[in-house]
């Protein structure tokens, strides 16, 4: 998967509808008194223009001389953002950046002229994600600006969206031509075109047209599945979640098969770029969306039990290990060849773990650039302890106790860190040899991974699962 599909931020709506005004205080608003409003310092304005761009133009309150951005993207706004040559130019501010005017003047608008077209960018969500019959999906978060620093880049950002003829789809809702909204923390992603959703439970749907009816038929039962395992075991969720499927409308030829999605609040989306999926695939690929979609499901139901609250990047293996744990514990009870499937998962993660743990501590990962450390190690860690509680407690409890345990603990207020996710799990039944293990592999550079992974995977019993075949094929 890519590296976005589970730095996925999920939780209650990250936006409201508004118009280009921000309202006083709640008290003022419910005594039916006059609220007092003010301009936003910086609102948006984006227009889908022709040629397969946008328009994106920001007005301030008040002249600045500069906007502020963060993160920096490597690059990518001073890749694609164009404005007016020889006006403006980007400076990097450590691992933010800025535009400014070149003579350093003040200025009170700036607009740039951007093509649409999908860009990986690392450890962030793709700004456009293109459809084959036009629609497209817009980034939020990537515009969000301070007029001042310190800026976070989750400073709330006024937004209105402009497309004459389409419509927009933003926090739920759907409206013809034009909407406004507060794009708020991590952003969301509005949709723009005149696809209609399809039919499906308990989904607002917009699948691309272009897709395999096969497939389009499956994905549009597996998240749904996904979904209604985990509220079978952690309760129904409070939203109606947003599914986007988009096809590259024109991949490079002999470029294979690739997806990059995740989650924002109340959205699944995943973007699927590379010739091969208009072609006959094995049932391997589907089984590879599957596990996307019950990954992201999970993590529905990790926030909403925490109230939003989630861990830092540091200790990304609870929540991005954990949603792979998740994903395998439901999927492996679906049939054969997705018990198959979940155990290769499980091989070759015990193949990457070892070796990356080889480089780097875990809880140093993120930083080294091996943030993808967090999920095969995670999900090794979060079996280690369903399987290890399940025996102690004679299959009567497993990760999902745990989890609910966590997730209350968070939701009153205890911090989510490994220490409270592990004192949980000892309270549920984890013994105190694997305990140890997975206090040590989370902790500290180890001098031999491979040994410590198995002796956890061992201590809890897994080996009897995964099979020890499949401990000796992992091997490095």
């Amino acid at each position: 998967m890519g590296r976005i599909f589970a730095n996925a931020l999920i939780g209650p709506a990250a936006f409201a509808s508004a118009a280009l005004t921000f309202t006083g205080s709640p008290a003022t608003a419910e005594t039916g008194a006059p609220v007092a409003t003010r301009t936003p310092p910086v609102s948006l304005h984006i227009t889908r223009a022709p040629d397969n761009a946008v328009r994106a133009e920001y007005r301030l309150a008040r002249p600045t001389t500069a906007l502020h951005f963060a993160p920096h993207l490597d690059g990518y706004r001073a890749r694609d953002w164009q404005t007016a040559p020889q006006e403006f130019r980007w400076v990097r501010e450590g691992d933010d950046e800025r535009i400014e005017r070149v003579d350093g003047k003040p200025f009170t608008q700036l607009s740039f002229d951007i093509p649409v077209r999908y860009r990986s960018l690392e450890k962030a969500y793709a700004p456009f994600s293109p459809f084959s019959d036009g629609g497209l999906l817009v980034y939020s978060g990537h515009f969000q600006t301070c007029s001042a620093l310190p800026c976070k880049g989750t400073e709330p950002l006024a937004i209105t969206v402009a497309a004459q003829g389409a419509t927009i789809g933003v926090g739920g809702k759907r409206t013809a031509d034009t909407a406004a909204f507060v794009s708020r923390e991590e952003g969301t992603y509005v949709y723009i075109g005149n696809a209609e959703p399809a039919a499906t439970a308990g989904f607002l749907a917009i699948v691309d047209p272009a897709l395999q009816p096969e497939l389009r038929d499956h994905l549009l039962q597996s998240l749904p599945q996904s979904m209604r395992d985990f509220a079978a075991i952690y309760g129904e969720l409070a939203i109606t979640p947003e599914l986007y499927v988009s096809l590259d409308p024109q991949p490079p030829a002999q470029s294979g098969l690739s997806r990059q999605g995740g989650t924002l609040p109340g959205q699944v989306f995943i973007h699927l770029y590379g010739d091969g999926w208009r072609k006959p695939f094995a049932l391997g690929e589907v089984l590879v969306l599957d596990w996307f979609f019950a990954h992201e499901a999970a993590h529905f139901f990790q926030r909403a039990g925490t109230n939003d609250v989630i861990g830092p990047d540091s200790q990304a293996w609870i929540h991005e290990g954990g949603a792979d744990a998740m994903a395998a514990l439901v999927m492996q009870d679906r049939g054969d060849a997705e018990r198959a499937y979940v155990d290769r998962r499980i091989a070759e993660a015990r193949k990457v773990c070892a070796a990356g743990l080889a480089q780097v501590a875990l809880n140093a990962a993120s930083r080294a650039g091996r943030f993808d450390l967090h999920y095969q190690c995670g999900m090794l860690i979060a079996l280690a302890i369903d399987a290890d509680v399940r025996r102690g407690s004679g299959g009567a409890k497993g990760l999902h106790d745990v989890n609910r345990r966590f997730f209350a603990t968070v939701r009153s207020g205890t911090p989510w860190t490994r220490a409270s996710f592990l004192a949980a799990a000892r309270r549920t039944g984890l013994s105190a040899p694997t305990l140890a293990t997975i206090t040590a592999i989370t902790g500290q550079k180890l001098d031999d991974p491979a040994a410590q992974i198995d002796a956890m995977l061992r201590q809890a019993g897994l080996d009897q699962g995964l099979g020890q075949a499949g401990l000796d094929q992992a091997a490095p």
